[in-house]
């Protein structure tokens, strides 16, 4: 059996990759700030609930240690934590930017810092970050999300070409939009109006008819496809528009237009 370490399994994208590696036999080392409030399912015997908290160093290597002692193997890291910050910058304090950093872009860090030296030693591994389709463009109003996402994407191609001859395979998911209770929150200021209103009111718009988008569980099945790829691919978006493709193949105008269309933006 191989063991898979995921981080964020609390809800969402994290809680349905658990279960996915669960029921195709795997072992699951299932992290969250509170593992207690897990469901029924972290009580298999194939699940080691974990609390961890990836702005902490002492914290990471525990979960890593731990898992390591129970299990007596890691084969796969999956990045998955991370929290919602956006609204115009300035109206956004420097501490709460940093604090988006330390979760969505230096835990990842943390987190491949701990594992690289089980899978350099054992000479393989593999290493899913998630990312997102706002990985590869910005969107309005989520600065802070969107550059997270962008360094997460360029940490993650740089460290293809470094961990290749580890046979360590680094994979990205791209998510695009998709059921979950994760939500942006967006800071306030008058001087933004009404664009920053219009963009609230379609983000709300978007949250109340996300019963018409797949569920975490597509994202899941994509993060083990990941996971159990043995080829050099690097990139796996889950697009349900086709915004990559567009954003690629549009000129530049057309492309930034849309985008402010798309946001009720003038």
């Amino acid at each position: 059996m191989k063991t898979v370490l995921i981080t964020g399994v609390s809800s969402g994208i994290g809680e349905a990759a658990a279960q996915y590696f669960l029921s195709r036999g795997w072992r699951v080392a299932a992290t969250a700030r509170r593992p207690e409030a897990l469901g029924s399912w972290s009580r298999s015997e194939n699940v080691l609930p974990l609390s961890l908290d990836v702005t902490r160093e002492d914290s990471v290597r525990a979960a890593i240690a731990k898992t390591l002692q129970h299990f007596g193997s890691l084969d796969v890291l999956v990045n998955n934590a991370g929290i919602g910050s956006g609204g115009p910058l300035e109206a956004i304090p420097l501490s709460e930017v940093e604090q988006h950093f330390q979760t969505n872009f230096f835990g990842t860090v943390r987190m491949i810092q701990g594992v690289v030296p089980v899978f350099r030693e054992q000479k393989h591994g593999v290493i899913v970050n998630v990312s997102s389709i706002v990985g590869r463009f910005g969107v309005p109003f989520l600065s802070p999300y969107c550059a997270g996402k962008f360094a997460v994407e360029g940490l993650s191609e740089s460290l293809y070409y470094e961990l290749y001859p580890f046979h360590i395979r680094i994979k990205l998911v791209e998510p695009g939009g998709i059921k979950t209770k994760f939500r942006q929150v967006l800071a306030q200021h008058s001087a933004y109006e009404p664009g920053l209103s219009a963009v609230s009111r379609r983000m709300d718009q978007a949250a109340a008819a996300d019963s018409k988008l797949p569920g975490p569980e597509s994202v899941a099945e994509t993060i083990f496809k990941a996971a159990t790829d043995s080829s050099e691919r690097l990139r796996y978006p889950i697009e349900t528009k086709g915004a990559s493709t567009l954003s690629r193949i549009l000129p530049e105008g057309a492309w930034r237009g849309m985008i402010r269309k798309s946001f009720g933006l003038a």
